[in-house]
């Protein structure tokens, strides 16, 4: 499968990046590992000096508002995955889903970089980082039968056949989400701009380290970006 960047989104982003990892998984729960990881989350965070208070004017998070803003929407409502999940850790909210996705958004959030995953099975062709087209639709996931139209200037993912990804990160889709069945899945890593915190390649180092912990199988991974703007990920 080839992972790629439009040459439109480059032209507007000229400084984003797409981390990928391709991995065998084993998505049960209760690993304890991923539990202490996400216990000690919110201590790191604020070792780091962020605060509910202090979110948003983190560089790295403004930066995305930003990116948000240039996509039409209001980044206060509609927010990086990266902002969402740091709020629900000072909220003190934490997710249980499974070990494999606990374990990537524990990792974004100590990176400061959005993650995400999807089911190998459930994709078809390549994915593509590219603007979405009037009227194509959005299925997400965690919304029942909620069906979202997207604007041109909005920025998804997409396979061959659908939307995977909308507002560059904002939610993904039920139609190749990460489940209990899932065998094979590919992990996304996101930035828009130069990060001040971490680069993509420590937070895909960091995420193989933890994945490789809880017994997945790291198969390959690396990035993408103008200098070189499609990957096989086989």
């Amino acid at each position: 499968m080839k992972i790629s960047i439009d040459s439109e989104v480059l032209k507007n982003f000229p400084d984003a990046r797409i981390g990928w990892l391709r991995a065998s998984i084993n998505n049960g729960k209760g690993s304890a590992r991923i539990e202490n990881l996400k216990k000690s989350l919110r201590g790191r965070l604020e070792d780091i000096g962020l605060s509910v208070e202090t979110i948003a004017a983190h560089p790295d998070i403004r930066r995305w508002r930003e990116t948000f803003s240039k996509m039409g929407v209001k980044p206060s409502k509609y927010r990086s995955s990266i902002e969402a999940l740091l709020r629900r850790v000072f909220r003190e909210e934490l997710w249980s889903v499974s070990d494999v996705v606990d374990c990537y958004d524990c990792v974004s959030a100590l990176s400061l970089l959005p993650m995400g995953a999807h089911d190998m099975a459930k994709l078809k062709g390549g994915m593509t980082l590219r603007y979405a087209k009037e009227g194509e639709k959005f299925y997400p996931l965690g919304a029942g039968d909620a069906v979202i139209e997207c604007a041109p200037q909005q920025i998804v993912y997409a396979d061959d056949e659908k939307i995977c990804c909308w507002l560059w990160n904002h939610r993904d889709t039920r139609d190749a989400s990460v489940d209990t069945d899932t065998k094979e899945a590919i992990f996304i890593a996101d930035c828009a701009f130069v990060t001040e915190w971490r680069s993509i390649e420590e937070g895909l180092a960091a995420l193989a380290e933890e994945l490789t912990a809880i017994g997945c199988t790291v198969k390959k991974y690396g990035t993408v970006g103008a200098e070189c703007p499609e990957a096989e990920t086989e």
